[in-house]
């Protein structure tokens, strides 16, 4: 019995060495959401017209989600090495209120998917409108285009003939951005004129259907991650049950 009690707590405080780190990989997420030049493109699009700071938001929740997790990992180590019953009992109420955080915010993101995709098709279209290469007024606009464009290679919110369909002042004349463009930026305006498929320098998907692709492409292994944390999380609380009812034996033969 003594054995399976050793194994237990060796098993509880493991765990708990990787929940701290699963905090740690929680908050470098929200940090790298923070500083990643690519999504701080994205965020001065969506932000200078819309004001939603989904990237911002997204970030800062992450930041002290990670946070938290890292706590909550230090107290069931702590309960887990000591048979501290206050230690083990603050793990146990926080990972249950960790589980319930995730499933509701899987529920909110289930339910607000659609709209999202539809702010923000709306909004790229009424950010692109005031691009303008010749205009110092709009450089952030200009800025986060172009990183958009070259960091996606795409153009335009649709394809790149968003450029001129809008009417889109550009210097020297010329018919797309150069982050629309491979290497060669000259061959890249010529393909842009004829419209000739296939383009061998022109990026000629559109920037929400590239943003789109990105969310698919990533969808299925984040929600794959979700589903083996929350049983990580379960695994915990059932441990940290067993080393409470250890420490509630121990009680009853002093």
């Amino acid at each position: 019995m003594g054995c399976c009690d050793g194994f237990a707590r060796c098993v509880l405080v493991t765990f708990n060495i990787l929940f701290v780190l699963t905090g740690v990989f929680v908050l470098g997420v929200g940090i790298f959401l923070k500083v990643n030049p690519n999504l701080l493109n994205i965020q001065h699009v969506i932000e200078l017209n819309s004001g939603d700071k989904y990237i911002s938001t997204a970030a800062y929740i992450l930041i002290g989600f990670g946070i938290f997790v890292l706590l909550v990992g230090l107290f069931g180590f702590i309960g887990g090495c000591k048979q501290i019953k206050f230690f083990l009992a603050l793990y146990m109420g926080c990972v249950v209120l960790v589980f319930l955080g995730e499933f509701s915010a899987g529920i909110i993101a289930a339910v607000y998917k659609g709209k999202v995709n539809d702010t923000l098709q709306t909004v790229l279209r009424e950010s692109l409108s005031e691009y303008d290469s010749k205009n110092k007024t709009s450089e952030l606009v200009n800025k986060g285009w172009d990183g958009i464009q070259s960091w996606l290679k795409c153009c335009g919110e649709r394809n790149f003939t968003d450029y001129t369909v809008m009417k889109i002042p550009l210097a020297d004349d010329k018919l797309v951005p150069d982050s629309c463009c491979g290497s060669n930026k000259q061959e890249c305006q010529k393909e842009a004129k004829a419209k000739v498929k296939p383009f061998k320098n022109l990026y000629d998907q559109g920037c929400y259907d590239q943003m789109e692709n990105q969310i698919k492409s990533h969808i299925t292994l984040l929600i794959g991650a979700g589903v083996g944390v929350a049983m990580f999380q379960l695994l915990g609380l059932f441990l940290a049950c067993a080393a409470w009812k250890k420490s509630d034996d121990d009680d009853l033969r002093v």
